[in-house]
């Protein structure tokens, strides 16, 4: 709706389908079949989650059902008129493995509700309990964020992304 991508060249997976499991290792072949997933466009939750890969999933991870935890639970009550009672507690989930296998991954962050989520993604190690901190093992991986969501970084952290995102934005041509 907001990117200028064509309807059929976007590729959801299917949580209503009849066989969730089969939905899964379909949505594999179907990214082996186009030679992987070109980009790679997510966010993270407030627990460093990415895609539904929550705490303590593994890395090596490959599209799958994944159950909740009850922080996404009620994070994602408002699509279900803020109810949780009517939210699912598992969901289809592409795998860690499945996104650094990306050839570019862009994860956006946003507001100070996941400053801790981005600190443990860019200055701590990797690890499984923050999913998004693997990340950090991609080669032409990037975080998007706004100021807020830097709250909790070391300084030298932030001045030194600023330095690079500088160094490397033209603003002749930018639009």
């Amino acid at each position: 709706r907001h990117i200028d991508i064509k309807p059929e060249n976007a590729n959801i997976l299917n949580g209503n389908a009849i066989n969730l499991e089969k939905e899964c290792e379909d949505y594999e072949k179907k990214i082996e079949s186009y030679g992987g997933i070109n980009l790679f466009m997510g966010g993270i939750g407030p627990d460093g989650h990415i895609a539904f890969n929550e705490p303590g999933s593994s890395l090596a991870s490959r599209t799958r059902v994944k159950s909740l935890t009850t922080d996404t639970i009620i994070a994602n009550s408002r699509f279900f008129e803020n109810d949780i009672t009517k939210v699912p507690k598992t969901a289809l989930t592409v795998g860690v493995g499945t996104i650094m296998d990306a050839k570019e991954v862009m994860i956006l962050v946003n507001g100070h509700h996941k400053a801790r989520a981005l600190k443990m993604a860019v200055e701590g190690s990797v690890n499984h309990m923050w999913t998004i901190s693997v990340l950090q093992m991609h080669p032409k991986g990037v975080i998007v964020c706004d100021d807020a969501a830097t709250d909790e970084l070391m300084v030298g952290t932030v001045n030194y992304f600023k330095d690079i995102e500088r160094d490397n934005l033209d603003s002749a041509s930018m639009i």
